[in-house]
């Protein structure tokens, strides 16, 4: 992944598309995957979105200092990938921010004195979210066995493979003004779209 110091004017630019592979394999005997590579580009501000699968968008959403990635159910509001871990402590890897990619005081590249996830963010996603798990009357967390059917159920990569940082000087917080990534998206190929439960 390259890094690079914001300099000079950027053209807006919003790229997307898709390649699917129908019925990649699971573990021996198990459960069959379908899957995708989303590429794209985003700058600073911008809103990123490409439908995959029976009835999934892909999005990643403006915040502050970069992006956070969402998984949608087509005609449904709600994140169906927020239960990714962990929720407490540390920046959660579907939030991708300038200062996870610098050093505590901003001087310099994350030498490591900043716990956040780097270029690699893993998720996990699935339709019960939001409905039959965590759904607008739930009263407690999810159960070990919900979070495992989540994880069972759908899995993503965001790899960024280009960035573009901005406020780099100490007492600021680094954002993103540019953004290339692309995201693995695997999900079970019996999937065909329209169950809350996602069978």
């Amino acid at each position: 992944m390259e890094f690079h110091i914001r300099s000079g004017p950027l053209v807006c630019c919003l790229v997307g598309f898709q390649i699917t592979l129908a019925g990649a394999a699971g573990p021996p005997g198990g459960t069959r995957y379908s899957s995708t590579v989303i590429r794209g580009e985003v700058t600073e501000g911008m809103v990123f979105e490409q439908a995959f699968g029976p009835d999934f968008v892909f999005r990643l959403q403006p915040t502050p200092n970069g992006w956070t990635v969402e998984v949608r159910v087509k005609g449904r509001d709600g994140d169906i990938s927020r239960l990714t871990p962990p929720w407490h402590f540390v920046p959660n890897p579907r939030d991708v921010e300038g200062w996870h990619f610098r050093n505590a005081d901003n001087t310099g590249p994350n030498d490591g004195s900043v716990n956040a996830p780097q270029e690699q963010r893993d998720f996990i996603f699935s339709p019960e979210v939001g409905s039959t798990i965590g759904g607008p009357g739930a009263n407690r967390w999810p159960t070990t066995e919900e979070m495992e059917r989540v994880a069972a159920f759908g899995r993503g990569t965001l790899s960024i493979t280009d960035l573009v940082l901005a406020d780099l000087e100490p007492g600021k917080t680094a954002g993103i003004v540019r953004m290339k990534f692309h995201v693995n998206l695997r999900w079970p190929a019996s999937y065909k779209g329209g169950r809350k439960d996602g069978s």
